[in-house]
């Protein structure tokens, strides 16, 4: 009953009450902070006591760690006690700049190899082939994804990946979900250019059948008005308002441009959303896959039958002639082939003074707060404009500018009540399942992940529309919408998918199914409690360890409080592996693991 007690005493937590810090960390520079600590306890062979002077002094390996697990909440999907150490041998840029030199861990080869793996696995326990797995569900891309998450070492790639696949959104809840190798080879575009060009991705996204599909550019006519046949204006409008530009012109800050009589300024009207659809007329496969019916792809071939792996190609005969008056009066002249007319499109779009601070926001909401102040968006959206060398749309510039801008790393923001997010439910998980060294008998981490879905309502690339799972724009009522800020994440945070995160979070620390797959014979992955039992003698120690890794010394008193008193209570049988499970689920459904500052 007390268990219980605690449990609930945590869920209503106020998540924006300021909360009085065991530990306050932030950059070198910042404030000098004192930090208090309710024990000085020190069990042989731990550094992880609850001694507070170390915290704070910057020669400390405790203040090194605490300053590192921060920086690899916001820079990776997930991390375990080796990365932290790792980091505190290096300053974040060095870090940053081996990441960027890691070779890319792709998932369609992934995929490829599991589905390999599950074909000849299907056969080790059956003679029967008809129900031999014979095509590619995204199933096997969820695998791909979580293998290459706790396998691959390009942790800031990974991460930079899932923000920008939230940004240019195609969804399995479509014909997709049958189509796992076109989803996984439209993600490795996030993968290919996390790093590299903001314009190349945009290029390589308009021209992936992935997107084509989802957003029906993809055999789109030219006008043949006798049969009413008009192109279609939906990659066109989507392009504008959620890829480039949105909906309003912005000062470079990010803040909205008023007219004359205080109204904010749209950037485009209907009339440019159809000449820009002329644009994207004439695109189709430009391959087709082995199959009885046809041999070469043409303007129209069938969906199913297309070879997705392929950009489109252009069919000038279906491509809309004539000249293409753009948003802000952008001329694209008569005469030029299709697929110029796209890059013309592009190039437009890419130099628009609205497309910097436009996606450099969302990506600091992604990786560090949802409401960067407006000096913050500046100073990213001008490595945007210009990296140094004259080059636009770094995005390895842009994201060195996020991860290491003052307000990203210095401590006197932590206790900013405008700072900090709310996780999204995935790197939620991601976390929990790298920071508690996952095992599984044969060494894969194949999880179908439709259960985490159904539960809280997000994966990777599953959202319900093209608007991803949360607008950037969303306040939720209440404190949030009254101070005037926005929390996108919680437009997926309600009853249900919080109940249902209490759940899977019990399924993990207690039942010990952190991951399953859908493959028959295949065993769970589970977590491995040996590295954190050394520490469940003495509770605040296990607390410590914890707070290190899954909530970076941040964990509130009344939150720790609340854990300590809960595990000392374990005290038969083998409490240490109880007290671990115990400390491990109360951490993660605290607004302390869920607010990220």
């Amino acid at each position: 009953m007390k268990v219980l007690c605690c449990v609930i005493a945590l869920i209503f937590l106020n998540p924006l009450e300021p909360f009085s810090q065991a530990v306050v960390i932030g950059s070198k520079d910042g404030p000098s902070v004192k930090v208090n600590s309710s024990s000085s306890w020190q069990p042989l062979y731990n550094l992880d006591s609850a001694s507070a002077e170390k915290t704070v002094n910057e020669t400390g390996l405790i203040y090194k760690q605490l300053t590192a697990s921060r920086f690899l909440h916001q820079a990776t999907l997930g991390f375990d006690q080796g990365d932290i150490d790792r980091l505190t041998d290096l300053n974040f840029d060095k870090w940053i700049d081996n990441q960027v030199r890691i070779k890319p861990s792709y998932y369609l080869p992934a995929m490829d190899t599991i589905f390999k793996e599950v074909y000849d696995w299907y056969f080790k326990f059956n003679t029967d082939s008809a129900d031999a797995p014979t095509y590619y569900s995204y199933i096997y891309y969820n695998y791909a994804f979580w293998e290459n998450h706790l396998k691959q070492k390009d942790k800031l790639r990974q991460r930079m990946a899932l923000a920008l696949s939230e940004i240019f959104v195609i969804s399995v809840n479509s014909d997709l979900g049958g189509m796992g190798r076109a989803v996984a080879s439209y993600y490795d575009l996030f993968m290919k250019h996390a790093f590299g060009n903001y314009k190349d991705l945009l290029q390589d996204v308009a021209l992936h059948p992935s997107m084509g599909y989802y957003l029906s550019h993809l055999n789109n006519p030219k006008e043949i008005p006798e049969e009413n046949i008009h192109p279609d204006e939906n990659f066109a409008r989507e392009i504008m308002q959620l890829f480039t530009i949105g909906l309003y012109e912005l000062n470079p800050d990010g803040s909205r441009k008023l007219d004359p009589a205080g109204n904010p300024i749209p950037t485009y009207d209907q009339a440019d959303i159809k000449e820009l659809a002329k644009v994207f007329t004439g695109l189709s496969f430009s391959g087709v896959v082995p199959n009885m019916y046809v041999d070469t792809a043409f303007f129209g071939v069938n969906f199913y039958l297309g070879d997705f792996l392929l950009p489109m190609k252009m069919y000038n005969e279906w491509h809309e002639p004539g000249t293409k008056k753009l948003a802000d009066d952008y001329v694209i002249p008569d005469g030029q082939p299709g697929m110029k007319d796209i890059q013309d499109a592009i190039d437009h779009l890419f130099n628009h003074p609205n497309t910097g601070p436009f996606i450099c926001k969302q990506l600091i909401q992604r990786l560090v707060k949802s409401n960067p102040s407006s000096h913050y968006v500046k100073r990213v959206a001008d490595v945007f404009a210009d990296d140094g060398s004259g080059v636009r749309g770094n995005f390895e510039a842009v994201l060195k500018a996020i991860l290491l801008d003052p307000e990203a790393r210095d401590c006197e923001w932590l206790e900013d009540p405008a700072n900090g997010q709310l996780r999204e439910p995935i790197t939620r998980y991601t976390h929990f399942a790298s920071a508690t060294n996952p095992e599984q008998y044969y060494g894969r981490y194949w999880n179908a992940s439709i259960d985490y879905l159904n539960n809280v309502g997000q994966i990777p690339l599953a959202s319900p529309t093209v608007f991803n799972f949360f607008l950037p724009t969303y306040a939720p009522l209440g404190q949030i919408k009254e101070m005037d800020l926005v929390g996108p994440e919680f437009q997926i945070h309600n009853s249900r998918t919080s109940i249902g995160y209490l759940n899977m979070v019990n399924f993990w620390a207690v039942y010990n199914y952190l991951l399953y797959s859908w493959t028959e014979n295949d065993p769970p992955t589970s977590i491995n409690l040996d590295e954190f039992k050394k520490y469940a003698r003495e509770p605040e120690t296990l607390i410590n360890k914890l707070d290190m890794l899954l909530t970076y010394g941040n964990l509130s008193d009344r939150t720790r409080k609340i854990i300590a008193e809960a595990v000392e209570e374990l005290v038969i049988g083998d409490y240490r592996e109880d007290r671990v499970r115990l400390a491990l689920y109360l951490i993660s459904i605290s607004p302390d693991f869920a607010i990220i500052k």
